[in-house]
């Protein structure tokens, strides 16, 4: 994700990082050649003298499409970042709580809060990698042993064998009389709020918008942006040209965004900051774990 300053207005209008021109550039010049073409047609061999009116029509219905296109996406994204807020919230809460519930009174209980917390900053590693389709272990190593690493290995779902880890871990907490039934309830609810924040993210990721809308949308955009020369040509002539190119870039514009925002997990500049979430979490919890004894 790209942080910005809103309101400096002359720098979002000249940076170049973030922006989607770039990957759509090639298919305005495509656009702007086709009504280079029209215009010379319409000079040097025939007249168009076609009226707007069936375009404007047709512009109207595209750009409803296009709007419901991106606020789509957009609902994705913010739903994405809303799921990792609960995520970030969920870890945070477990910590929390697991200082204040399981007893120090026994030998193990700073073995198990340590194994518990590490296992906690683990978590939003494995679902940021999940979501990615990565597998970097070695981003692992410092918080896992490399029995934990060989099973999570195995499994078809890390993430959520790592919470199955977490539970086994709090029932030891309870086996050891450390940790009561009541607080392990509270605990447990966390933990199911972390499962819930984990499918709404492959939820996320694995439904796209429908293939069939997409692919209308497409080639009806396409097609009106090839042919809106011919409405304007005996209007404006070579400026035709320009126009063009600008309608182009509009519509395709605003598709670009939608498809840019639409799968918020990825690593593209305008992508949720997962690294940032993951690493803001990391802190949070060794700085609790550090000063466990002060809270």
């Amino acid at each position: 994700m790209i942080y910005y300053d809103n309101k400096d207005w002359l720098k979002l209008l000249l940076t170049m990082r973030g922006s989607i021109l770039s990957s759509i550039l090639p298919r305005i010049g495509i656009f702007a050649v086709t009504s280079t073409i029209i215009t010379l047609v319409h000079f040097y061999v025939i007249k168009i003298n076609t009226p707007p009116t069936p375009w404007s029509i047709v512009g109207v219905a595209l750009g409803l499409m296009l709007v419901f296109r991106t606020n789509t996406a957009y609902e994705r994204y913010w739903e994405g970042r809303r799921t990792w807020g609960s995520i970030i919230n969920s870890t945070q809460n477990l910590a929390v709580d697991s200082i204040a519930y399981i007893s120090s009174d026994h030998t193990e209980s700073l073995k198990l809060r340590q194994r518990l917390f590490k296992l906690l900053t683990a978590f939003p590693i494995l679902v940021k990698q999940r979501l990615r389709d990565q597998n970097d272990i070695e981003e692992l190593r410092s918080f896992l042993t490399n029995a934990e690493i060989a099973v999570l290995e195995k499994s078809f779902n890390m993430p959520v064998s790592l919470i199955a880890m977490i539970k086994k871990t709090l029932y030891m907490c309870l086996k050891l009389g450390i940790l009561n039934q009541s607080h392990l309830t509270i605990l447990n609810s966390n933990l199911s709020d972390l499962m819930s924040s984990l499918s709404s993210c492959e939820r996320i990721k694995s439904t796209p918008i429908p293939l069939a809308y997409a692919l209308h949308l497409k080639r009806f955009m396409y097609l009106f942006c090839l042919t809106i020369p011919i409405s304007l040509v005996n209007s404006f002539g070579w400026w035709t040209i320009l126009f063009g190119a600008l309608v182009a870039y509009a519509f395709v514009g605003i598709e670009e965004i939608g498809i840019e925002v639409e799968d918020p997990f990825g690593e593209d500049p305008n992508d949720l900051p997962l690294d940032d979430f993951c690493e803001n979490i990391k802190n949070t919890l060794q700085d609790i774990f550090a000063k466990q004894n002060s809270l």
